[in-house]
């Protein structure tokens, strides 16, 4: 025959499997041929490492199975979803679900006790971020979703903490639904493909392994073996049935088989109104009921029932005595496996995802959960939570729909599975005595075997037996022949009662021929009658469906545009709103530069926006206290209103480009490399601990440096000559530690990743870019934080530090020494605030003056280096000076020192 296509139904009752395995089991095989055959590259990409690392996977212990090539199976599924028509796009939607799913399984945590009670934290946010970037969400939604319980009113929505049990639960149930969705998906994606598009003969597979008796035996196995139950029930009636109707054809005299009835167990699991499951499904809708309480009313209703058996010991299990055996069940989680629903808050989050097809999947389940919702809420009452069928009435409709197709099938052939070896010749009596058992089959054969097991048709017999001899058949009806009495010699059916009228009258179905012939003409005349009326309603209802759809086409589209309207609107204001503000910044900042406005009221104005939270009850050290107390008397020089020297541009140098690498330097991995938590973001409150890992001596240093930075961005009364005090003492901390200085750059470029007040933000790049004009990075940290400064500086400060980070990494390839001696000057602190370069008067003894140009301390030392080597002096800064004159005072410094120590010095 002609395959046309085929039609996939799932049912897939154990989803637990994917968040725990029982010992020596494997979870399902997509997860360890994925790890097994992509490539190091998409691996890299989904974040993904060995199977051995996911607890998801190792549960069990045993992540190969020998004899199963997983990269091999691997590719030919690749092949297979090219064969029909999976996108990339889809592809790698699909396996990154796939890999949320196993970094879901590593998220850990601990208790954390407030407010009297236990709650749960995360103990690292780094699977979290992953799993958020895999499925395009927000990490702080998702990290919510896991640790707390949303409750919405009519107000508003409550947020409460779960407990540790609750929050693996809630991860657990976030795992599996992405599993079932996705699993789901494929199935319908697979049936519009391969669905046949004309009705045919069929032939339908149902993969059950049977019977189930495990260690731990929880919700999945009760529902696995009633299913077992029914399906035997039913192979034993249609085999009951159909010995009976034969022998009532043959006219046999029929006896009384007796049969092993199982409907008894059938009803202790599913009967109204006290079956296992109802009892469980009542359980399901109110709020206060338990594992316990549903265990209770099991032993109430069944506890004399000879099926039904309590544990001495008062345990939270029962035994069911099935057809192939007895088999105890654990109760824990029985009841929220049987609600298993999506919380709103949940399906809200993927619902946003920026993956098509992670937002279609949540937002087409949340479609059939609102459909359920109006369609029980009419009937459901105040008391219950339940608003949608649970999974054991859904495993229960699915089951009687899988009979009605059995019923109506011609007939049933069972199967059993090989041994574990797979290998010809290899037969293993105990497993096949295992599998007729629990598949019914011994009991199918034993009520055959009660009747009459050897069928020989009539015709057959005739030629094998009595034809042989010549023997004639009588010719009449009521006419007997030599026949009979062979028979009755030959096979002893002399105490028959007419042997050949028992046992032979197949024959008499010639006579029924011409009453068939009539049905079959009244039959034909009717199903001609029915095909016809068919016809006309399918061709009305085609029409009236095609108006329907067109006038739902129009209906949407004027809503669409409606709200597109609406929309447009909206972000027109928004949109005028963010220009006002930014125009009014800049605005303020021209006007500043051209000195209308008074220097105290535009920096009071700007150390008030810049207050994050109240940094002033910090504590800071009693020296910076006193050199504060004693700037705050000096006098701010008073700025005139003449325009500012602009200086004539310097060349660029062709040297200091990008490295060709940088964007194999993200911030994100030098956090998960270095530092103690993997944690990169601004902080309000002081740190616990560094965030580097640094020597125990260093450690108090850097608590200290960290208050002083928060204080240096958000006190709202430092300004003038102190703020500049201020943060020459936080460059100084890191001049006279060297050890502190990554830590230093680290805290100053943490406080301004996702800082949310601009003019907080700003103080620390102005922080930055100082510390930079000091002292530079390790070489394990230049590159991280050079491709930081290109990615995210703020304004004008990406020139600053990334010029100031390229002269620092060419200098130490040089071998030149990176740190300065003293603190930056003012002039560098000006420059730095304004994004400008800096100007020095250079007078040489012969009478030739210049200027001397730079932004940074290093380059004016490299300038005045080329001017010597100019001049004549070609052995570098061998033979030659620079000095400073300040009134009567001379400075003098050697040529590879720094040019602006100078000024720092006199300062």
């Amino acid at each position: 025959g002609l395959i046309c296509g085929a039609i996939t139904s799932q049912y897939l009752l154990e989803k637990s499997r994917v968040v725990f395995q029982a010992k020596s089991e494997r979870n399902y095989h997509i997860f360890y041929e994925m790890l097994a055959g992509l490539p190091s590259q998409q691996r890299q990409r989904y974040c993904l490492q060995g199977a051995e690392t996911y607890y998801y996977l190792n549960q069990g212990g045993n992540c190969e199975i020998p004899g199963k090539d997983d990269a091999e199976d691997f590719r030919r599924l690749l092949n297979t979803m090219e064969v029909l028509n999976f996108s990339v796009d889809e592809q790698n939607s699909i396996f990154r679900i796939l890999s949320s799913v196993l970094h879901l399984g590593n998220v850990y945590f601990e208790k954390y006790e407030t407010d009297c009670q236990e709650v749960a934290t995360v103990v690292s946010a780094t699977e979290i971020r992953t799993v958020a970037e895999l499925l395009q969400v927000s990490p702080e939604g998702l990290q919510k979703a896991i640790t707390f319980k949303v409750t919405e009113t009519q107000r508003e929505k409550i947020f409460t903490p779960l407990t540790v049990e609750s929050a693996v639960d809630a991860r657990d149930a976030i795992a599996k639904t992405l599993y079932s969705l996705l699993f789901a998906w494929l199935t319908d994606r697979i049936n519009k493909l391969v669905y046949p598009r004309q009705e045919a003969l069929s032939i339908a597979i149902l993969d059950i392994y049977g019977f189930e008796d495990l260690n731990f035996n929880s919700f999945e196995q009760l529902c696995i073996n009633y299913a077992n139950e029914y399906l035997q029930f039913f192979f034993n009636r249609i085999v009951f049935q159909e010995e009976q109707e034969e022998y009532l054809r043959e006219q046999i005299e029929w006896k009384e088989i007796p049969f092993s009835d199982n409907q008894p167990c059938i009803d202790l699991i599913s009967q109204k109104p006290y079956g296992i499951l109802r009892i469980l499904d009542d359980q399901s809708c109110f709020p206060q009921a338990t594992d316990h309480t549903f265990l209770q009313k099991c032993h109430y209703h069944h506890g004399t029932n000879p099926l039904y058996t309590k544990p001495k010991m008062p345990l939270p299990e029962f035994t069911i005595k099935h057809y192939a055996g007895k088999v105890t069940y654990q109760v824990h989680k029985f009841l929220d496996k049987n609600y298993d629903q999506v919380r709103q808050d949940v399906l809200d989050l993927f619902i946003s995802s920026r993956t098509k097809v992670v937002a279609n999947l949540f937002f087409g389940h949340a479609q059939v959960m609102a459909r359920q919702r109006s369609l029980i809420r009419r009937s459901s009452t105040r008391t219950r939570r339940y608003k949608a069928p649970t999974v054991a009435a859904r495993f229960q409709q699915s089951l009687l729909e899988l009979v009605e197709k059995m019923e109506r099938s011609v007939g049933v052939c069972p199967c059993f599975s090989p041994p574990l070896p797979q290998e010809p010749g290899l037969f293993e009596a105990d497993v096949v005595r295992t599998q007729l058992r629990y598949s019914g089959i011994l009991e199918t054969i034993r009520i055959r075997k009660e009747g009459f097991p050897i069928r020989i048709p009539f015709l057959v017999f005739i030629d094998r037996c009595p034809g042989a001899a010549g023997w004639a058949l009588p010719s009449q009806r009521g006419e007997t022949t030599e026949f009979a009495g062979v028979l009755e010699a030959a096979f002893g059916l002399d105490s028959w009662p007419h042997p050949c009228s028992q046992l032979f009258l197949k024959e008499q179905l010639y006579q029924a021929l011409e009453s068939k012939r009539a049905r079959a003409h009244h039959l034909a005349a009717l199903t001609l009658q029915r095909y016809a009326r068919t016809f006309f309603i399918k061709r009305r209802f085609r029409s009236l469906r095609r108006k329907i759809i067109l006038l739902q086409s129009r209906a949407r589209g004027y809503l669409a545009r409606q709200r597109y309207r609406r929309m447009r609107h909206t972000l027109i204001k928004f949109r005028s709103l963010v220009h006002i503000y930014v125009n009014r910044r800049r605005y303020l900042k021209v006007r500043d530069q051209h000195g209308k406005w008074s220097i105290p009221v535009l920096r009071r104005q700007e150390l008030t926006r810049r207050e994050v939270v109240d940094v002033t009850q910090l504590e800071i050290p009693a020296e910076l206290m006193g050199l504060l107390e004693a700037a705050a008397g000096e006098r701010v020089p008073h700025r005139h209103r003449s325009q500012p020297l602009v200086p004539p541009p310097t060349a660029p140098d062709p040297q200091l480009t990008l490295p060709l690498d940088i964007n194999d330097y993200p911030m994100a991995k030098y956090v998960r490399g270095h530092f103690q938590e993997p944690a990169f973001g601004m902080l309000t409150a002081p740190l616990k601990a560094p965030l580097t890992r640094l020597d125990e001596e260093l450690c108090h240093e850097a608590l200290s440096l960290f208050q002083l930075i928060l204080r240096f961005m958000g006190d709202p009364g430092l300004g003038g000559p102190q703020e500049t005090l201020f943060g020459n003492y936080i460059v100084q901390k890191g001049l006279s530690v060297p050890g502190l200085r990554d830590e230093l750059l680290a805290q100053a470029a943490n406080q301004v990743w996702r800082n949310t007040n601009v003019n907080n933000e700003e103080r620390g790049w102005l922080l930055l870019a100082t510390c930079l004009s000091a002292f530079p990075p390790s070489a394990a940290f230049d590159k991280y934080l050079l491709k930081f400064v290109s990615d995210y500086a703020f304004a004008g400060y990406k020139p600053v530090c990334q010029r100031k980070l390229m002269h620092a990494m060419a200098h130490s390839q040089l071998g030149a020494a990176a740190a300065r001696t003293f603190p930056p000057s003012l002039l560098e602190w000006t420059a730095n605030r304004q994004q400008a370069s800096m100007a020095l008067d250079l007078h040489c003894f012969n009478g030739v003056g210049s200027v001397a140009l730079g932004r940074g301390a290093g380059e004016a030392c490299a300038h005045h280096q080329c001017l010597a080597v100019g001049r004549g002096l070609a052995e570098g800064w061998r033979g030659w000076s620079v000095a400073m004159k300040a009134g009567a005072q001379w400075a003098e410094l050697a040529g590879h020192d720094y040019v602006l120590d100078l000024v720092s010095d006199l300062e």
